[in-house]
């Protein structure tokens, strides 16, 4: 675990040490029409950089007193991960392909059926009236169109 916080915190500080050299780079000073482009970007990468420094430092020194501690996942914490990431990583391509709205209908039936076990009343249902209700409201109501994806703009004329 504490092998994870120092790696993390170098990364959020990496992140701020961007955020400060872009903000630089955009003018972090006060003009005479107030604060510049990078003004509030800058102080919060400073923020950024400080923080993590003070986790790195902790992490570091419970590191080489303790050693390294518990682990960041313990045994048999992947699959109920996996569970989540693989089907949502699996959604951002459907999207991508078929559309948000099919990609969503997709996602909640599996999720509900084998995630959940829920029964197949009550996924189908949810499953379609949910999208369906996004559809209506953004893409009719509201005239805002969700992403269609590759083939959802062919696939919803129907």
């Amino acid at each position: 675990m504490r092998k994870a916080d120092i790696v993390v915190s170098l990364l959020f500080m990496l992140l701020g040490i961007i955020v400060i050299v872009d903000s630089v780079r955009l003018g972090f000073m006060w003009g005479r029409t107030g604060p510049a482009s990078g003004f509030f970007p800058f102080y919060l990468g400073v923020g950024l950089v400080i923080s993590s420094l003070i986790v790195f430092s902790n992490a570091l020194i419970l590191y080489r007193k303790e050693g390294a501690g518990r682990s960041l996942i313990p045994p048999g914490a992947i699959k109920p991960i996996l569970w989540v990431v693989i089907p949502s990583t699996a959604m951002v391509v459907l999207t991508e392909l078929v559309g948000l709205h099919i990609a969503a209908a997709m996602f909640l039936g599996f999720y509900m059926r084998v995630v959940g076990k829920i029964g197949w009343t009550t996924t189908l249902l949810v499953s379609i009236i949910s999208p369906l209700s996004l559809y209506i409201t953004f893409d009719k109501l509201f005239l805002i169109p969700l992403p269609a994806g590759l083939w959802g703009g062919y696939l919803l004329r129907f």
